[in-house]
């Protein structure tokens, strides 16, 4: 994007949100890993209206487009994205409920949110979320989920935007879903999503939250940078964790990232570490995995944005 240009979408998008509009706002700030370089421009719509107005300039003028939700699952390169940043988390948030055992929430709603109202509500089906950082929107992308739950099994509806401003609903029984993935429209957003829950005994609910809680602080590395696992697991009996652990490469480090001690699956950034630096440890680690077990592990992260 030329310089004429960017000032010109970025004073456009001004005109459209009420929320902020930076250029060249460093898109570490914004992902759980903490690396990547800057955006053209992000911003940071408060309402389906404002988030219609942006993509429909954006499709209008062919600006490449990068919705962000919460930032994990998410290596961005170092040299940003030379685009527009959709920056959803918190801002286009909130969540209700609606129903005897749905709960409806924006793209921006953070797991966290979501999951204090299902308690709250005695609703079951979204205990799995307790401490992943992650929004409602991005953990519809990639179907999110762990303890044998995921998204899939608790959408019973998901609301887009496209370029042209229309919103589409897409029901249940028309979602394409699969391992960490959820299949969306090229050019649409996901603006809200509802989720048809279990009603259940309050403290049931929440013993298994804390079960969830206890199994992750005690296996995954929660208190450091990281953007959840690296990879995605080669077949449900075979854990690309338990691979790599297997290959010796715990702690293993390319500059400021390494390999975790903790959970083989994680990399983690001691505060220095590039984009470049992972990207390595990325190929290294699936290099050495291979040689040593003949599986080549598949990146579960989404990789974007200019070298």
């Amino acid at each position: 994007m030329t310089r004429m240009r960017k000032k010109e979408i970025e004073r456009r998008l001004s005109e459209t949100v009420e929320g902020r509009v930076a250029a060249d706002e460093p898109i570490s700030r914004h992902t759980t890993l903490g690396v990547g370089g800057p955006a053209d421009i992000m911003v940071f719509p408060r309402s389906e209206a404002e988030l219609r107005g942006v993509l429909r300039l954006v499709a209008e003028n062919t600006v490449p487009l990068l919705a962000l939700g919460g930032g994990s699952d998410l290596i961005v390169r170092d040299g940003g994205f030379r685009g527009v940043v959709l920056a959803l988390a918190r801002n286009l948030s909130g969540s209700k409920i609606v129903g005897d055992r749905t709960i409806e929430a924006m793209a921006g709603e953070t797991f966290a949110s979501l999951l204090r109202l299902s308690r709250e509500a005695s609703l079951a089906g979204l205990e799995f979320l307790v401490t992943i950082p992650g929004t409602v929107g991005g953990g519809v992308v990639t179907n999110v989920g762990a303890f044998g739950g995921s998204f899939a099994e608790t959408l019973e509806s998901i609301h887009l935007i496209d370029g042209r401003g229309r919103e589409t609903a897409i029901e249940k029984r028309d979602l394409r879903a699969s391992y960490r993935k959820i299949e969306i429209p090229a050019g649409a957003v996901v603006s809200r999503a509802r989720f048809a829950l279990e009603p259940a005994a309050r403290s049931e609910v929440e013993e298994k939250v804390a079960r969830f809680r206890e199994h992750r602080l005690r296996t995954q590395p929660l208190t450091e940078a990281s953007a959840g696992c690296i990879f995605k697991n080669p077949s449900p009996w075979e854990y690309a964790g338990r691979l790599i652990d297997q290959a010796g490469l715990k702690g293993l480090s390319i500059g400021g990232a390494s390999v975790s001690s903790v959970h083989a699956n994680y990399f983690v950034n001691d505060g220095k570490a590039t984009a470049a630096d992972v990207l390595a440890l990325i190929d290294e680690v699936q290099r050495r995995v291979e040689e040593s077990s003949g599986i080549r592990l598949e990146p579960e992260v989404r990789i974007v944005g200019d070298a």
